[in-house]
């Protein structure tokens, strides 16, 4: 499958807190850009097709300078064996948020002696 992504991913140990309607999750966290987060789930407990449903979710991670919060919106689901990775793009967030995630990207660059790009 082509990589349709304009943000590289990096790996991302933690928690996100995720608000649907009137529902709460918590899920480990996977991945993450400057455009969203992708989360692991071990079953489909987010429903049949949640693409497009709006929520707000809350990132904490050791890896992070700080706890992000942000509107995310479901982009898509993909099984992974026995788990489902589900995609959240970023929909609303702030500069000092978004500055977090490029702060936690550029650390990860210079771990793995790659250039900015």
């Amino acid at each position: 499958m082509r990589e349709r992504r304009r943000h590289h991913r990096f790996n991302l140990h933690g928690r996100v807190r995720l608000e649907l309607g009137d529902r709460q999750f918590e899920f480990p966290a996977a991945d993450i850009s400057t455009s969203g987060i992708g989360v692991l789930l071990d079953a489909a407990v987010l429903g049949g097709k949640p693409s497009g449903a709006v929520g707000h979710c809350t990132i904490e991670s050791p890896d992070l300078a700080g706890v992000v919060d942000a509107y995310v919106s479901v982009m898509r689901m993909r099984r992974l064996g026995e788990q489902i990775l589900v995609g959240l793009r970023f929909e609303s967030i702030s500069d000092e948020q978004l500055q977090i995630i490029r702060d936690f990207e550029a650390r990860g660059r210079l771990r793995r002696g790659a250039h900015p790009g």
